[in-house]
């Protein structure tokens, strides 16, 4: 204040008509800086996403875009990063549609002029949903490639966690008991049976084989004492 005073006095002395001036003109600079500054601490810091329809075209979708762009500037916002995703499959139907075209805006902004905001997007047929999530102070801004890594990574996280629950919880399968050896016993062949000797068949026809020879000797014998020629 004394440095407002001390101004005005040398302002004065410099040119005496500059006391015609209003004197809350003298002020308007330093209240206006001071209104900054107050609104500036008001400012919190929020990340809207919306979702336009899919089949809109790229000029519509464009216009789009910067309507609510010039919507935000209106209200005091100030928009200091921008990430258009693009066309992305919905995790639900929403108004009969499977896809949405992704628009996510980092804004700063006084929280009195959201309602408006959020009254035009509920009037706006060209959005299907819209999202203010309020960011603490020092939040790390992603891009898709940075949300889709991160949720790659995560997602193989939770897979290796489940494996290892699993691989924890199954017991292990008992090992087979050692079956003692089996002795082999050598089978000896058997040994062969001895044959018994052949008894020779005594042949049939030996005695009257004898017989007969006896006969004929008797006969020789006979005939040799009948016989006129011999002398005995």
């Amino acid at each position: 204040m004394t440095f407002i005073v001390k101004n005005c006095v040398l302002s004065l002395r410099q040119d005496p008509s500059f006391a015609t001036v209003p004197l809350h003109y003298l002020f308007l600079p330093y209240i206006n800086k001071g209104y900054w500054a107050i609104t500036q601490r008001n400012m919190t810091n929020y990340e809207l996403m919306f979702i336009l329809l899919p089949d809109l075209g790229e000029k519509k979708t464009t216009e789009e875009i910067n309507e609510v762009k010039n919507l935000i500037k209106s209200n005091g916002g100030e928009i200091f990063h921008e990430d258009v995703w693009g066309i992305r499959d919905l995790a639900y139907r929403i108004k009969r549609q499977d896809q949405g075209y992704y628009v996510v805006l980092n804004l700063k902004m006084d929280g009195k002029g959201i309602p408006e905001i959020e009254h035009n997007f509920n009037i706006n047929q060209a959005v299907m949903r819209y999202m203010f999530t309020k960011t603490p102070v020092g939040h790390e801004i992603m891009t898709l490639e940075q949300y889709e890594a991160a949720a790659a990574l995560e997602e193989a996280e939770k897979e290796k966690e489940k494996a290892e629950k699993e691989a924890s919880q199954r017991k292990p399968a008992p090992s087979p008991a050692k079956k003692a050896p089996v002795k082999k016993e050598e089978v000896k062949a058997p040994a062969p049976a001895k044959e018994a000797p052949a008894k020779e068949a005594a042949p049939k026809d030996e005695p009257k084989k004898e017989k007969s020879n006896l006969e004929d000797v008797d006969a020789k014998l006979k005939s040799i004492i009948d016989d006129p020629d011999i002398s005995l």
